[in-house]
């Protein structure tokens, strides 16, 4: 059967379609048939990074364009939702989903965001098919152990792999292209870091 894994977040900034694009990108490494949904119909930005010269391997397409019937034909689908979705939008990505990833930098207040959303998916009796991904993670220190602790003591459920700030991303992202493509001296990190998280969520 097709799972359907959407990420969404309740702040910017936080790389939720930087997070979609290499998630896809690295399903379809593994040899999956997978499809990107743009839902983000006002800023697009998974639409945009597929449009660039460089092109990805896998489909993406915009929510308004897919055809329902042709979706069973995809191991997996990735949602990216609309930035700072609506209440009711939530609602209805808890019951069509099979999974929820909430991407969060590591910072108060983006944690504070990632936890209003959490509390309102957890009222949805959708916290069992949510997790939290730490993003834009400082390579050095201990911000993301410790932010992970935190929301862990919170009975949050929060990925072990971390996906942490590399130039490679904003460069994949100028070119259309995904980060471990990049000619960049970490672009090897950044691709190891998403091939970590696809194994563990996808």
């Amino acid at each position: 059967m097709t799972k359907v894994v959407a990420i969404t977040s309740e702040k910017g900034g936080v790389g939720k379609s930087t997070l979609a694009v290499h998630l896809a990108g690295a399903a379809h490494a593994a040899g999956r048939s997978v499809l990107l949904i743009d839902e983000d119909g006002r800023v697009g930005s998974s639409l945009r990074w597929a449009a660039r010269t460089g092109g990805l391997p896998f489909q993406v397409m915009a929510a308004g364009d897919v055809k329902p019937k042709r979706l069973s034909a995809f191991d997996l689908i990735i949602l990216d939702t609309e930035g700072r979705p609506r209440r009711r939008d939530l609602r209805q990505l808890a019951e069509r989903t099979d999974l929820i990833l909430v991407p969060s930098g590591v910072s108060t207040l983006e944690l504070e965001a990632t936890r209003e959303l959490l509390d309102f998916l957890s009222g949805e009796d959708a916290a069992r098919k949510t997790r939290v991904v730490l993003t834009r993670v400082p390579p050095v220190g201990r911000a993301a152990d410790e932010a992970r602790e935190d929301l862990r003591e919170d009975g949050v459920t929060v990925c072990n792999a971390v996906v942490r700030h590399y130039a490679a991303y904003q460069k994949a992202a100028e070119l259309g292209i995904l980060a471990g493509d990049v000619r960049d001296p970490r672009a090897e990190a950044a691709w190891n870091d998403i091939l970590a998280l696809a194994g563990e969520v996808l």
